[in-house]
């Protein structure tokens, strides 16, 4: 891996303006990411042509200033029986519909994406993780694939591995709460709990390609595969992907937005300029991610016990189902935020001591960049995964405890987490830990991430050359 970064270096100047495309998988966090990538890579003069459905296209233009480089293109969703029209991303699922419908969406992209793919030409194909489909198109017409994945490098090892372990052995369901074989961590695995809640991702129907299927062919399908990650976090699982894989693995840093200005009364940054330095536990869960009412009143009544200040951001529907009482009881020292709160800031702020969330990578990157510690509360996908890896294995985090059976969870799990992290010694040392390994990702604006980036487009330009 080391060898694929410095045998490319060319310069910006010798090259012409290449034309990729990228197309990411239907999900906010996902097109975040990827637009991330899309700035960076435009910036250094390719020509990009980001392609998604179009409530997400009308999304990505609320959200962005026009960017010349970037050419924004709609590819209608086809109507699909139980899937609800406007539904065309998994920020819109609770609106009706299932994950699978919105892949079964997308999996009907295919010929449309084939005859759109034929007129615009581009020199490569940047794509999710979703869409196996692609690389054999592009194959057809000679442009190279790169698949980005935008979860850790330990998660889609993890996952990988088992895939290999079930086409190995014929097996249906591999052990989860075993790492593969050869996998260099002991302490990255699924419970007990999360083992049977995902097991289901392994089985084979006929007519359905499923996810660890999806991964494992858009590996050997791409030319190279792009992770949101760094070797200074990652990189003993870069090295396994590209030993089991037999692909050039490059991580082009994580994926993260510029701060940018807001207005000085912003609600949130001004109740935090009033709390003591390194204080407050800032609670989010992010867009998607819905909770319990059982969950939710352990969580708000843990936070409650463990007498800390907390600004808790939380979805609107949820949070009319806290404990009856909370707000007013928590009112001296909680904020809580039912609407769009500034993540970023917010963590940047000093304020801030801790982030308890549910461990996706995104925010995972987030919370690195500002040197905040975590209290992880995995809830769905890879995120447990994730946690294990924060929290055991690189010691950045303290996990709140679960019951094994059916991954419960108690206020006094809660609190025993967040004082810990927030109270104890060995909350302290944590908070060291994340502080060194911040310093040295923040580095990536002029070292690191740079040097990720040019290495990348170096790459890209010399396979171009070679076509």
């Amino acid at each position: 891996m080391e060898s694929l970064r410095s045998d490319f270096g060319s310069t910006e100047a010798e090259m012409r303006q290449l034309h990729v495309m990228m197309v990411p998988w239907l999900s906010k966090s996902h097109i975040r990411a990827f637009l991330e990538l899309a700035k960076k890579l435009g910036a250094h003069g390719l020509k990009i042509s980001f392609l998604s459905a179009p409530l997400n296209i009308r999304w990505i233009r609320q959200q962005l200033q026009p960017i010349p480089e970037i050419d924004l293109l709609e590819l209608p969703l086809p109507s699909i029986d139980g899937l609800p029209e406007g539904v065309e991303s998994t920020a819109d699922l609770k609106r009706g519909g299932t994950f699978g419908l919105l892949l079964k969406a997308m999996d009907e992209w295919e010929k449309s994406f084939e005859a759109l793919l034929e007129r615009i030409s581009p020199d490569l194909v940047i794509h999710d993780m979703t869409q196996y489909w692609v690389s054999p198109i592009a194959a057809k017409m000679g442009i190279p694939t790169i698949f980005f994945v935008i979860t850790s490098a330990s998660s889609t090892g993890f996952l990988l591995g088992q895939e290999a372990t079930v086409v190995e052995k014929s097996t249906i369901v591999p052990d989860l709460t075993v790492p593969p074989p050869g996998f260099p961590s002991a302490h990255v695995r699924h419970s007990s709990f999360g083992a049977r809640k995902h097991r289901d991702i392994f089985q084979k129907k006929e007519g359905h390609v499923n996810m660890p299927e999806r991964w494992s062919m858009c590996f050997k399908g791409s030319w190279v595969i792009a992770f949101n990650s760094c070797v200074e976090l990652e990189g003993k699982y870069l090295e396994y992907l590209e030993r089991t894989t037999g692909r050039s693995v490059l991580p082009v840093g994580m994926q993260m937005p510029d701060l940018t200005p807001l207005p000085a009364d912003e609600r949130c940054l001004a109740w935090l300029d009033v709390q003591k330095p390194h204080s407050v536990v800032v609670v989010s869960f992010g867009s998607e991610c819905i909770l319990t009412q059982q969950e939710l009143a352990a969580l708000a009544l843990g936070l409650e016990e463990s007498k800390l200040p907390f600004l808790f951001v939380l979805l609107h529907q949820m949070a009319a189902a806290l404990p009856h009482g909370f707000v007013e009881r928590t009112q001296r020292r909680g904020l809580l935020v039912t609407e769009w709160a500034p993540q970023l800031h917010i963590l940047a702020h000093s304020s801030t001591g801790a982030f308890l969330n549910h461990c996706g990578w995104i925010s995972v990157s987030e919370g690195l960049r500002f040197g905040v510690p975590f209290v992880t509360l995995p809830l769905q996908y890879e995120q447990g995964l994730n946690a294990k890896l924060i929290a055991q294995e690189l010691k950045l985090g303290v996990e709140v405890r679960r019951n094994e059976e059916d991954d419960s969870f108690s206020k006094e799990d809660i609190c025993r987490a967040v004082c810990t992290l927030m109270v104890e010694e060995e909350g302290r040392q944590i908070r060291s830990r994340v502080q060194e390994i911040s310093r040295d990702l923040t580095r990536n604006d002029s070292q690191i991430y740079r040097a990720n980036i040019q290495s990348f487009v170096s790459l890209i330009k010399q396979k171009v050359s070679c076509k």
